[in-house]
């Protein structure tokens, strides 16, 4: 899809007699003509690159622990979305916080912990899972909060 043209663009020129042209959180730098001139470069901030294979003996390698990880990890992330309409005063939540946890307590990041720590990572989340308000709820119903790893494991190969 091309643009003829848009809206986010803006052109101003800056001290020394080079140009900038923005666009919508992007900024091009160097020399911007009107002729058929291509531009020099374009920086659109940082982004991620996950790695193409985890180390070997990580949990991120076992398919079956890192889909059990991420899985208590997005039940964290619920729960903690719940407290919310328990009345819990609004915090600032970030997502990242759950991972940044983890890192500091396991020195290593999330997929990156080696599997020989697997059952540790798994309590470290449950406790966390269980410590929201809709954990502690539902644990005093007598509802699960997440499904034990055996089953999400045989859940995992019906699929």
């Amino acid at each position: 899809m091309k643009r003829t043209s848009s809206s986010r663009l803006e052109k101003r020129t800056v001290s020394g007699g080079s140009n900038v042209t923005s666009i919508a959180h992007s900024t091009i730098h160097g020399d911007v003509n009107t002729g058929a001139v291509t531009v020099n470069q374009i920086h659109r901030g940082r982004r991620s690159v996950r790695p193409t294979e985890y180390p070997a003996g990580s949990i991120g390698s076992d398919l079956s622990q890192r889909n059990y990880i991420r899985y208590l990890v997005e039940r964290y992330h619920r729960f903690r979305e719940a407290d919310l309409s328990f009345g819990r005063d609004p915090v600032r939540f970030s997502y990242a916080v759950i991972f940044k946890n983890i890192e500091r307590k396991f020195k290593a990041p999330t997929y990156f912990v080696p599997s020989s720590r697997f059952d540790e990572l798994v309590k470290h989340l449950q406790h966390k899972i269980d410590g929201t308000i809709l954990g502690k709820r539902n644990h005093g119903r007598g509802i699960r909060n997440y499904d034990p790893l055996d089953e999400f494991a045989t859940e995992q190969a019906m699929r």
